[in-house]
């Protein structure tokens, strides 16, 4: 197997791009019916009066609040500490690189105890750290020759985990195109908002009922977990790729068809993807690790990643989520005979819209 090969490809929701799969399917306007529906929602609640109420009464917002100013801080520092790996690497100092490329596994739980940052800062914070972790592995593995310090930049904010000196490239920035990409994001870290204060706090608030707390979490989750998707994956790393040139905007694939949780991994995130089976499935087979053992190695390596954000945010050790992570690899192979099959993409759905408030449910209680 290959290591990961980017080419040029365009984003399949991409509302903005015209020759995206959702911009020549004929049911693209049910994209709008569902984004203004969103925006009349948000009119709705500031006719009423009850937008700011919303947010002055959330502890999740007051959160981002109090922490905003050190979440810019932390993005200023993923993107400049990396800085230490470049010239540790340029010079030739192999100690120093590993040393540089593991501390901030030190310093970012340090720094969400020690400012006691909420949920969502102290996993931003962890996201943000093991970005870094990547991308400097990869520019490590990967730097055959020389390059500069806007390159190394530019590298940094590229949406692209595993590093190559010639990635394919557009040919002009779209200002429009970044216009409308950084209006979404607005929009949808809004909306976001609004499901989390009206929706899914109280849906956790209002019941220590584990049954009936999941049951209420469902719609809201799932809404909410779409809405990350959209704002994630095709506005913020397309906004990325387009001030980078970067031409491979595929950062995911059809996941919403998948029929085993096998697809969904693959499909899921293509950008954390591409790093695991370059630099992790495909290091164990050059070391003659079986497949099977292959696979259950990447995903506990992913696992770990996820892991230690939780341990830094929640302050204790609770391997509910490495538990669910590993027990997809036996589940997988039990239920290989349901790919490709209708009961196989029925199962896939219920297991997430199901499966993802047990798990929310489950931390909120430790």
């Amino acid at each position: 197997m290959k290591p990961y090969t980017y080419i040029h490809r365009v984003s399949q929701l991409d509302d903005m791009d015209v020759n995206s799969v959702l911009s020549k399917s004929k049911l693209h306007g049910f994209y709008y019916y569902v984004y203004i529906l969103g925006i009349y929602y948000l009119f709705d609640l500031i006719y009423f009066n009850q937008l700011g109420t919303l947010f002055a009464n959330s502890s999740t917002i007051s959160a981002i609040r109090k922490d905003g100013i050190l979440m810019l801080k932390w993005a200023v520092y993923s993107f400049t500490y990396p800085y230490t790996v470049y010239f540790a690497h340029k010079f030739g100092q192999k100690l120093l690189v590993a040393f540089f490329i593991s501390l901030p596994f030190v310093i970012f739980p340090w720094v969400t105890i020690k400012y006691q940052l909420g949920f969502i800062p102290g996993a931003f914070v962890g996201i943000m750290a093991n970005i870094g972790f990547m991308k400097e592995v990869s520019y490590i593995k990967y730097c055959k020759r020389a390059i500069g310090l806007w390159e190394f930049f530019v590298f940094m904010i590229t949406p692209a985990l595993v590093f190559y000196h010639d990635y394919p490239k557009t040919k002009k920035i779209r200002f429009v195109y970044c216009l409308a990409k950084l209006i979404n994001i607005v929009y949808f870290n809004i909306l976001g908002a609004v499901i989390i204060a009206k929706h899914i706090e109280p849906s956790i608030i209002g019941t220590q009922d584990k049954v009936l707390q999941t049951i209420l979490l469902i719609f809201p989750l799932a809404t909410f977990w779409i809405l990350l998707f959209f704002l994630t994956f095709e506005n913020i790393l397309n906004l990325l790729a387009e001030i980078t040139y970067f031409g491979d905007r595929e950062f995911y694939n059809d996941w919403w068809n998948a029929t085993t949780f096998e697809e969904f991994n693959a499909k899921w995130n293509t950008v954390v993807y591409a790093f695991l089976h370059t630099h992790v499935y495909l290091q164990l087979q050059e070391w003659k690790v079986s497949r099977v053992w292959s696979k259950i190695l990447t995903f506990a390596f992913s696992a770990l990643l996820h892991e230690i954000i939780l341990i830094a945010v929640l302050r204790q050790f609770t391997p509910f989520m490495t538990f669910i992570m590993l027990l997809q690899v036996p589940v997988m192979m039990a239920l290989r005979f349901l790919k490709n099959t209708r009961v196989g993409l029925i199962y896939f759905w219920l297991s997430l819209l199901i499966g993802v408030p047990i798990i929310a449910s489950y931390y909120v209680s430790v």
